[in-house]
């Protein structure tokens, strides 16, 4: 494929910058990115002891507590949580109710210390049982063995999607998987491993490998994504490896692939787009995505073009970097820029800070909201809605004292935000909803070092989105995210509404008093999740590590089969956002809450309305009888309280509907 020349830029040396440096007090916790070097081959350990996983714990259909199934093993914990959690190795597909997980094998299914070898779990009928799953099922094998500590094709970091040929069903879907493996002299990197392989029938499979040969450096894909069409984008950052570092080559990488029904596997071509930085400063990492109809496809990188003005006296800092591609990869845009501080920042982000904060924060003179420097953090995640705008996953904190740095705060009370950055008109404009605060930033695993490790998913119709990561929040709190939980929150794009927890403005913990509750060490969330009647399941596995100092030791993948998101889950307006995403009538739309929820004597209804309208408010039984109606008559717009007597009830189940004129807002009520 012809290369695409983006974008070229000239650094100047010296730039000027007049803009006023404000300084963060000393005993503000900063975080650097962790080295780039950090990414080789993890210490051989050919006496691995196998993992037992032990029983299946079902913690039940309790508030907060989820049903956590054993699946497969590995070796150690690179590569499904190393160099960033953000990879993709769980794939959900709602039409086949199949879900796969990819992983590396062992500890004690491959030759001992190799860990070359990839194997799936795969879990059928939704995945909702054991019985639905088969683990550790061997797609690919490293047999190169050039006498050393490893096999000369062994994987690493690998990632997959699932595919069924249109129509086909389960029987004829395929695993398609890519990894990097060991390449052969002068280094231990630049080699690429591809393949399928047939769920049902795991002996047809394919197997491709490539060796460095420049032009390009192929490195470590950190993005994977497979249209319903067929389409396949891997995403790369061209660097030279050879001297032990990491020299950015100033191009992102991307491996463009088309099934081929003839062949029954996956075709690709390479091309690189340029993308300059700042000091040639290698990016933080690159995440692709594309709609459902596989037409548009986005690409995001965090990193400093200097296109950007410098918000309190700096550039050297991170923002999101997008390309766009309006016919299924083939060709891209220059360059998006998108700015989250200054001016012309994104008010979700200028404005989650309280004014009290900021004065402990900063010493004085304080700064106003737009001239405060904010960064993302160093990964994130990327979906694409069903009208072909991006929604970025991230971590967004205060620009730190050091260049490309991030303030994550004290334990327990942080400066961070995890966000929804996204655009609802193709990349016009930006957006920032915000969607929880993690007390933690950066967990130490022995030789690992890893941030909150954000995921972001979608329903398969493209008009729902829900973020996931990882935080620490214990009391006494620790002062690093090594003991994490996996929190979530859903964004329903139609109403422009978030999810609540019992009526407050909070995520949802999601492994809350669960089997891996503290001890959800990495995670990964499903690009697509599954549908169950108006709701959607977020697949979520996370990698338990027998020994969490030691990420050489065995690990266990642990599926969380049943966390729900229903439609009166999604109670708070989305802030910043003035409009619904998706609805073209953006005037119409009210919203709903009711609390306190369990209630007994009064519950309080709270309407937002944005246009004016006749309010009737009533109340049924489980058995769709109406215990209670109020007629309010006509009520302005704005947002409005309402209080009823619920003392009389009988303790149970309830909905609290709100009709406004012809439309109906209904939210589940218990009454104790």
């Amino acid at each position: 494929m012809k290369k695409v020349l983006l974008f070229s830029l000239t650094i100047i040396v010296g730039l000027a910058v007049t803009a006023q440096t404000f300084q963060l007090k000393d005993n503000i916790r900063t975080e650097k990115r962790v080295a780039e070097q950090k990414i080789g081959i993890e210490p051989v350990k050919f006496n691995a002891t196998p993992v037992n996983p032990g029983p299946v714990m079902h913690q039940g259909d309790g508030i907060n507590v989820v049903n956590v199934i054993t699946i497969g093993t590995a070796t150690n914990a690179y590569g499904y949580g190393y160099a960033g959690g953000q990879k993709t190795m769980v794939w959900a597909d709602n039409d086949l109710g199949t879900i796969i997980n990819l992983h590396r094998m062992g500890p004690d299914a491959t030759i001992p210390g190799y860990s070359g070898y990839l194997g799936i779990d795969i879990g059928v009928n939704k995945a909702g049982t054991l019985a639905d799953w088969t683990i550790n099922q061997q797609i690919y094998a490293s047999t190169l063995d050039v006498g050393g500590s490893y096999f000369l094709d062994a994987a690493r970091y690998p990632q997959a999607v699932l595919f069924d040929p249109p129509g086909d069903g389960y029987d004829e879907a395929y695993c398609v998987y890519f990894a990097p493996n060991l390449s052969n002299d002068p280094g231990p990197w630049g080699g690429l491993s591809w393949g399928v392989s047939k769920l049902s029938d795991n002996s047809d499979s394919t197997k491709h490998l490539y060796y460095y040969n420049p032009p390009p450096y192929t490195y470590i894909p950190d993005g994977m994504m497979i249209t319903r069409t067929g389409y396949v984008l891997v995403a790369d950052i061209e660097q030279n490896w050879e001297s032990g570092t990491v020299e950015y080559m100033g191009n992102l990488l991307l491996h463009t692939g088309e099934w081929n029904p003839t062949l029954m596997d996956v075709e690709y071509e390479l091309e690189q787009i340029e993308l300059a930085q700042v000091d040639n400063r290698r990016p933080a990492t690159v995440r692709v995505a594309a709609s459902t109809d596989g037409e548009t496809a986005w690409m995001v990188s965090l990193g400093t073009t200097g296109d950007l003005p410098p918000v309190g006296g700096t550039i050297e800092k991170y923002n999101p970097i997008l390309f766009k591609s309006t016919d299924s990869g083939a060709t891209w845009s220059d360059p998006i820029d998108v700015q989250i501080d200054g001016p012309d920042g994104l008010d979700g982000v200028k404005n989650y800070l309280s004014d009290y904060r900021i004065a402990q924060l900063f010493t004085p003179p304080l700064p106003t909201r737009d001239e405060i420097p904010y960064t993302t953090a160093f990964d994130c995640d990327l979906v694409v809605d069903k009208w072909g705008n991006p929604h970025i996953g991230i971590v967004v904190g205060l620009a730190g004292g050091d260049p490309y740095s991030i303030a994550s705060g004290a334990p327990g009370d942080s400066t961070l935000a995890v966000f929804d950055i996204f655009s609802d008109d193709g990349g016009t404009t930006w957006c920032a909803v915000r969607m929880g605060n993690p007390w933690t930033f950066r967990g130490d695993f022995g030789s690992l070092s890893e941030d909150n490790r954000v995921n972001a998913a979608i329903n398969p119709a493209g008009d729902r989105v829900f973020i996931t990561w990882l935080d620490t929040q214990t009391t006494p709190p620790e002062p690093a995210n090594n003991m994490p939980d996996v929190f979530a929150r859903g964004y329903n794009l139609m109403t422009n509404m978030i999810t609540s927890v019992n009526g407050e403005d909070q995520p949802n913990n999601v492994t809350f008093l669960s089997d891996v509750m503290n001890a959800a060490y990495f995670e990964c969330t499903s690009y697509y999740t599954f549908t169950s009647g108006d709701g959607d399941i977020i697949p979520i596995v996370t990698e338990l590590l027998s020994d969490p100092n030691d990420p050489a030791a065995s690990v266990t993948f642990k599926y969380i089969s049943d966390f729900i998101y229903m439609p009166d889950d999604y109670t708070i307006e989305a802030g910043p956002c003035e409009f619904p995403v998706g609805v073209d009538n953006r005037t119409t739309l009210a919203s709903i809450s009711v609390y306190p929820n369990p209630v007994t004597d009064k519950a309080v209804v709270k309407v937002n309305m944005p246009r004016h309208g006749n309010v009737q408010i009533s109340m049924s039984n489980m058995l769709g009888q109406t215990v209670m109606k109020v007629d309010q008559g006509y009520i302005a717009a704005g947002s409005q309280q309402f209080t009823l007597d619920t003392g009389h009830l009988t303790a149970g189940l309830y909905f609290c509907t709100v009709q406004i004129n012809s439309q109906k807002y209904t939210q589940k009520l218990i009454v104790e």
